[in-house]
């Protein structure tokens, strides 16, 4: 018995239908085409967090003026803090004010004596725009016997000395210094008052002659006449 051996069947073959995107079908080729387009704008979207993620901060924002506006003006105050930081006084502690205090006393009250002694020779007061600086040099004064000071014009704070000229030669002048806080006028001055302008050589008071007070003439008694 012979048996007849058949061919075997062709494979079955599914036509795609075009319109038909993994099971979603469209209904034009242009949905199609926004589909695709909005697929690569989410790819795209999705590297460049990536890239942010591994290479930190997108740099490309510094191109923008605002920014670099922003930059500039961060770097100016933040300069002008330093500097201001630098220049600032060193704070005084607690227990070096003392010392320092009676230090710029001892210092005013020999500037105190170095006026006087200018004053002596010299019959006035230094003008106000030489300052202490008429004790040290010779500005062409008659009777100038300086140098009377040799040092340096500031407090044991960095700050000068203030000197105001009186407007009389029989007034002491002002004389003091700033103290911890650098600042005039305030309660922490350290000042020497009238008395401290004095030395061996004379005086700048006004001297006043008194005179002795003469003593009256008796006056002859009155007689009495007899009525």
């Amino acid at each position: 018995m012979s048996v007849t051996m058949s061919k075997p069947p062709k494979p079955f073959k599914v036509k795609r239908d075009p319109n038909v995107v993994r099971g979603v079908h469209w209904r034009s080729s242009e949905e199609r085409q926004e589909a695709k387009r909005k697929i690569e704008a989410i790819r795209r979207a999705a590297e460049r967090a990536h890239l942010e993620m591994n290479h930190g901060v997108d740099l490309s924002v510094l191109h923008s003026p605002k920014v670099m506006l922003g930059l500039l003006l961060g770097l100016v105050v933040l300069g002008g803090l330093v500097i201001s930081a630098f220049n600032r006084p060193r704070p005084v502690t607690v227990s070096a004010l003392p010392q320092q205090q009676h230090r710029a006393k001892r210092s005013l009250q020999a500037v105190a004596t170095a006026l006087t002694l200018y004053r002596v020779h010299t019959g006035g007061w230094p003008e106000q725009r030489l300052g202490l600086y008429a004790l040290a040099r010779n500005y062409n004064v008659p009777g100038w016997k300086g140098p009377y000071i040799n040092w340096a014009y500031k407090d044991p704070w960095g700050t000068p000395y203030v000197y105001t000229m009186p407007l009389s030669p029989f007034e002491a002048p002002v004389l003091y210094s700033c103290g911890p806080d650098t600042k005039p006028e305030t309660n922490d001055d350290i000042r020497v008052f009238e008395d401290d302008f004095s030395c061996n050589e004379g005086t700048w008071r006004r001297q006043e002659v008194t005179e002795a007070p003469q003593e009256a003439p008796e006056t002859p008694p009155v007689e009495e006449t007899a009525q």
